[in-house]
């Protein structure tokens, strides 16, 4: 079975403790996760419904309504987790940037130069609301002392690659 990053989000909380998915979701609006992790609360679920089946995690409740059920790992989620391979194939997967589909086609998304500037002008507003965003993240961990490495690397490589491409705008828009 291939392990999506939602997959390797819930079986790295699950590791902690056992949580209900709702404790899931929220723990990660918390940590500022959203800045940084692609995900959605259906998603979540429907992780937490195929890792079930497929025996990585335990459904502690199993008669009870979706909200109130709660997961543990199993052991088999425990070696997923530590398997090498399973966790280095986010490191090897090839990046692909939504934004650089409006540059590809941008012939056929913006009529003419107006256009196209308006795009990126709304593109710039997107990264920079993104971009206080995660710095007020950042703000809040430092404040609140709560800064692993493992957080701190994130949020770095996050601001750093926002600016980059708010740099690359302004190059752009020359």
């Amino acid at each position: 079975m291939p392990i999506t990053r939602t997959d390797l989000i819930i079986l790295a909380f699950l590791s902690e403790r056992a949580a209900h998915a709702w404790e899931i979701d929220r723990r990660l609006i918390e940590m500022g996760a959203d800045y940084w992790a692609e995900y959605s609360r259906p998603h979540l679920y429907y992780s937490l419904r195929k890792l079930a089946r497929a025996g990585l995690v335990e459904l502690l409740q199993k008669d009870q309504p979706e909200l109130k059920k709660e997961y543990r790992l199993a052991d088999k989620g425990r070696e997923t987790l530590q398997n090498h391979e399973v966790v280095s194939q986010l490191f090897y997967n090839h990046v692909y940037f939504d934004f650089d589909l409006l540059l590809g086609f941008a012939d056929r998304f913006a009529a003419d130069t107006v256009h196209f500037k308006k795009l990126l002008e709304h593109r710039q507003e997107a990264l920079q609301k993104e971009l206080e965003g995660i710095q007020d993240v950042w703000a809040r961990a430092e404040r609140e002392g709560e800064m692993s490495f493992g957080k701190l690397a994130v949020i770095k490589h996050r601001i750093k690659f926002l600016k980059s491409e708010l740099d690359f705008l302004k190059w752009l828009d020359k």
